[in-house]
């Protein structure tokens, strides 16, 4: 198969040749389908779903140089802080009523 075209060559015009090859293409498509398949399953995207979040997570939270982001988990401590705090405070005023 070349990849400017698209298309199959058919390299030899002897039917037993041709069968082979028909065969052999038969088989590498099956293997194919049989990939694709394997792919699509709820367990295979949930499990790639993990992985890309996993990475996601430790790419915001650490370097490529493996040091810890400083700044990034400060700014998200923070965040936490402040919304614990939020939430304490309005618990608190909701009992005093």
């Amino acid at each position: 198969m070349t990849a400017s075209d698209g298309k199959a060559e058919i390299t030899t015009s002897d039917p037993r040749a041709l069968e082979r090859e028909i065969e052999l293409r038969r088989a590498q498509l099956a293997g194919t389908l049989d990939e694709l398949n394997e792919r699509l399953q709820p367990d295979a995207i949930k499990a790639r779903a993990l992985a890309s979040a996993r990475e996601r997570v430790k790419g915001f939270a650490t370097a490529p140089d493996g040091s810890p982001r400083t700044g990034r988990l400060a700014a998200v401590g923070a965040v936490v802080l402040g919304v614990t705090t939020l939430l304490v405070v309005r618990a608190v005023r909701a009992r005093r009523r």
